[in-house]
């Protein structure tokens, strides 16, 4: 980029600095304007998709406008999103590393796509018919971010992932205090269509539990909770009970469609769920056990029912009578049988589950679906009963609120963070579909999402609310920092944390390495004594040669007592005196590790978010080590260009006096040693 863009463009920043910021870091080639095409792209690659209701406006506006934008345009067009666009490309969306997360997915996918075990449904004849290979995953966050792999968009039975909203809807219509009348809180241990009722106290203390041929007493019985088969059935039956079958289903499908992002009147994409009538009828003519347990809640007096009184019988012969059907439980098995029976896509459920995650509102829609109350009051239920019989053990290694279906779907709730749905048909003996499971397992071993994570320090896991670039900073940049300045109280609460104070940086540079070069005796010592052994960083130095450098000799003498053979470090300076440019100081100094990290990673868009924030492209380390140092050295070449063309001088030097050509040359960067050659000249 020329002087003369450079100016330009830092001009443009001072004068509106916030939304200049987010334009430079779009800026390709030194040109003064963003394309059309770089704009939807980083929009892509940050997880929000071109038919999001969210960003129609900003999409027709790109349309219309070509193929280059100009500052001006630029500001006007991104605010018709609000602060969507913004937070996008400044890294702020739920997933702020949206690619690299992909990326981890598409690997566990591949990985669990190669299971075979389990065995269709095959009480409920459609579902013994379904391809038993089907596989698909749906994530989406709070901020309408959306990931899809395999079979994510063919239609699947919900079956008993209904009963979470059904809960859900039963109490907004009659708040928790009214439902919980009718059904239990507490985990059953059994079979999701055992006939066992919990009985309580007419103060309603639990005492345990009675079965169905033991209805007399003093005691009142309800099912265990909303997610087995005999609380779902009397959810169902509390959900508008005065309205008719038709209005009733009606009524639950456009809430579903709601907790989707579907709308009645602004001509939304989303969908209302699919009703299966042939699946709801199979329902009903083998479903001879819900059909047993709607008589056992009519008999216990749970089920809401108008009272009926008996007629005198008018039939005329003396050896028949009339028989007499009670309506509102063939209501409540009806309806709970058509609800199980509506068809969704792993991305409906994914979606659905992400507005029980975003606290009731709609991630796309932004829609307000279900209060804060009732999510909260849903979500510790689901938490515990979710997985039927299975539930403690899923607890215990997912830890996630979830819910399973015989139709091979399992949706997952990351509270404030995302929904999740996987769908695979085969199941184990519980009714969970095993590659379901096993996707939610890895899921939650290669990401910080269980519930009780923050109970604990694990640098082996990725968190994924934040770039993959910011998870590495921070696993060693506290202790880095800490160590240069002499703060061993910093690095005392590192230690009750568990963190390996040997970790290293991009260079592998560790805390010991730092202290030992800013002459941080007592520091040293600590680290010794908490067991940390001097390794070699990225040039074969050890902290001895640091303090030897610095003239730290009691620090030698420490060094001199341990039985280590030290190699010396091997620094390519080829000009030690020619030109030296200026490197920028940033006082958020972990995103200048942050900003080290990426560049080391070739991560492009998490280098533009870092821009999109204000942070300089020249920003320097502890050690003066810049972005560039670090691309020119790990041969990254598209973070190369990407710094250069966004204002990086070239002859920035690091504490050793290494250029970026420099540690291209050392590390035989061919690629990299030729774009700086040519563009230097």
């Amino acid at each position: 980029m020329s002087k003369e863009k450079i100016s330009q463009l830092e001009s443009l920043r001072a004068k509106s600095k916030r939304e200049a910021d987010l334009f430079f870091s779009l800026c390709e080639n030194g040109q003064n304007f963003v394309e059309s095409k770089k704009l939807k792209d980083a929009l892509g690659n940050s997880g929000l998709k071109p038919n999001d209701s969210r960003l129609q406006s900003l999409f027709k506006r790109l349309e219309a406008h070509g193929d280059t934008i100009v500052f001006e345009d630029f500001i006007s067009i991104i605010r018709t999103s609000g602060l969507l666009v913004e937070k996008a490309l400044r890294g702020q969306l739920a997933l702020p590393d949206f690619i690299d997360f992909s990326k981890n997915l598409d690997k566990i996918f591949d990985e669990v796509k190669k299971m075979k075990a389990g065995e269709l449904a095959s009480y409920i004849p459609p579902l013994a018919e379904v391809d038993p290979d089907q596989f698909g995953i749906a994530i989406v966050t709070i901020d309408g971010q959306i990931y899809e792999r395999g079979d994510s968009l063919k239609d699947f039975s919900i079956q008993s992932m209904c009963k979470p909203f059904n809960y859900c809807f039963a109490m907004e219509e009659m708040g928790l205090e009214k439902v919980h009348k009718h059904v239990g809180q507490e985990p059953s241990g059994r079979q999701f269509d055992d006939l066992t009722l919990l009985a309580r106290t007419v103060s309603g203390n639990y005492t345990g539990e009675y079965a169905k041929d033991n209805l007399e007493g003093r005691f009142s019985r309800v099912p265990f909770n909303p997610m087995v088969n005999a609380g779902a059935i009397m959810t169902a039956g509390l959900i508008n009970p005065e309205d008719s079958y038709t209005q009733r289903l009606r009524y639950i499908r456009q809430k579903f469609g709601s907790l989707v992002g579907w709308t009645a009147d602004d001509g939304s994409s989303a969908e209302i769920p699919r009703f299966n009538k042939d699946m709801a009828r199979q329902e009903n003519f083998k479903g001879y056990n819900n059909i047993a347990m709607g008589y056992l809640l009519m008999a216990t007096g749970s089920l809401p029912h108008t009272k009926t009184d008996l007629h005198r019988d008018i039939h005329p012969d003396e050896d028949e009578f009339d028989f007499y059907i009670e309506p509102a439980v063939t209501e409540a098995l009806k309806l709970y049988f058509s609800i199980c029976s509506l068809e969704m896509t792993a991305t409906d459920v994914a979606m659905a589950a992400a507005t029980l995650a975003n606290s009731g509102v709609c991630p796309i829609s932004q829609h307000r679906v279900l209060s804060q109350k009732t999510v909260r009051n849903c979500l510790p239920v689901l938490q515990t009963s979710g997985m039927y019989n299975a539930s403690g053990t899923f607890f215990q290694e997912v830890g996630l609120p979830a819910k399973s279906g015989v139709g091979g779907g399992i949706l997952l709730v990351v509270p404030q963070l995302m929904g999740v749905c996987i769908f695979s048909p085969r199941l184990d003996k519980q009714g969970n579909s095993v590659r379901g499971l096993e996707m939610a397992k890895r899921l939650t071993s290669k990401y910080l999402v269980h519930t009780f994570d923050g109970t604990m320090t694990d640098t082996g896991r990725l968190d994924p609310k934040l770039p993959i670039a910011r998870w590495k900073a921070d696993s060693c940049g506290e202790a880095i920092w800490a160590a240069s300045n002499g703060n061993i109280r910093t690095l005392e609460s590192l230690v009750s944390q568990q963190r390996d104070l040997q970790t290293g940086d991009y260079d592998i540079r560790t805390p010991l390495h730092l202290a030992s070069a800013e002459g941080q005796f007592e520091v040293v010592k600590f680290l010794l004594d908490q067991g940390v052994k001097p390794i070699p960083d990225r040039w074969g130095g050890y902290p001895i040669s640091d303090a030897r450098n610095n003239n730290h000799k009691k620090i030698v003498d420490l060094f001199n007592k341990l039985d280590i053979k030290y190699t010396e470090p091997f620094h390519l300076v080829e000009n030690p005196k020619g030109k030296t440019d200026k490197i920028a100081k940033f006082e958020d100094e972990l995103m200048v590790i942050e900003l080290l990290f990426a560049a080391t990673e070739n991560n492009v868009d998490n280098i533009r978010h870092l821009v999109a924030k204000g942070v300089p492209v020249n920003a320097g380390d502890y050690d003066l080590r810049t972005a560039l140092h670090l691309a020119a050295a790990e041969g990254s070449l598209e973070a190369v260009e990407y710094l250069i063309t966004h204002g990086h001088p070239l002859n920035v030097r690091d504490r050793w006096g290494a250029t970026p050509l420099d540690e291209a040359k050392r590390e035989k960067r061919k690629s990299v040693v030729n774009f700086l050659n040519k563009y230097n000249h």
